[in-house]
């Protein structure tokens, strides 16, 4: 039986349902997957997504993973080629196709709990250095890559818990928590426009002297 050739080869949706949930997210052909970026991107990487656009409907999984790699390094740079506020969102909307491309791909293979969390993190950042591209389709896939993660997942509609400190950094019970006072520490205070970078698992307390607002981002 002769195939739809604008539609992705029978070999990419035998996977079950992850992939049939992912693929339901995309527009049916190549055609409709329209990319709609300006001069300032190089015609070079047009054809680079275009043809990685047509090796993932055709079914061609290696050669579009190795396709979206180059597109995310190239893109990489330019997203890092200044202040942020300077670099063209078209340039961050080829960094959200690259990484869409890539964390597909990942999820070909068949419920591989490796691949699953590795796409997770490609989305998440592409969620990050990019922008929202054919109807915020990252978050719909970071939605359902973390329901085929192993093990507990938090109930819908809620957030995983971090963890807290129960001690009261400003004005710590000594009586309830007498190591506290032991505990060695660094102080600084940020200007605008200046930047801190917490390691992984050190405790850290922030407070705003003036009018602000912050963002956290769970890596992992």
């Amino acid at each position: 039986m002769a195939g739809d050739p604008h539609c992705p080869a029978e070999p990419l949706a035998r996977e079950g349902t992850l992939w049939e949930a992912l693929r339901a997210l995309l527009p049916h052909t190549k055609e409709d997957l329209k990319l709609d970026l300006g001069e300032k991107v190089e015609r070079s990487m047009v054809t680079l997504l275009q043809r990685a656009t047509e090796f993932f409907y055709e079914g061609r999984r290696d050669e579009c993973l190795q396709t979206s790699e180059v597109i995310l390094d190239y893109s990489w740079e330019k997203l890092n080629t200044g202040t942020w506020r300077d670099v063209d969102k078209d340039w961050r909307r080829v960094y959200a196709i690259g990484c869409l491309l890539k964390a597909l791909c990942l999820c070909q293979a068949p419920e591989d709990a490796t691949a699953v969390a590795t796409a997770l993190r490609v989305c998440d950042m592409g969620l990050l250095m990019g922008t929202a591209i054919l109807g915020d389709i990252l978050l719909k896939v970071a939605a359902i890559l973390q329901t085929h993660l192993p093990g507990k997942r938090p109930a819908h509609g809620s957030t995983p818990e971090q963890p807290c400190t129960k001690v009261d950094v400003e004005n710590p019970d000594l009586e309830k928590f007498p190591e506290f006072a032991k505990a060695p520490f660094l102080s600084c205070i940020l200007s605008p426009g200046e930047i801190l970078f917490i390691p992984v698992k050190h405790w850290h307390y922030v407070r705003a002297l003036d009018l602000s607002f912050s963002v956290s981002f769970w890596w992992s």
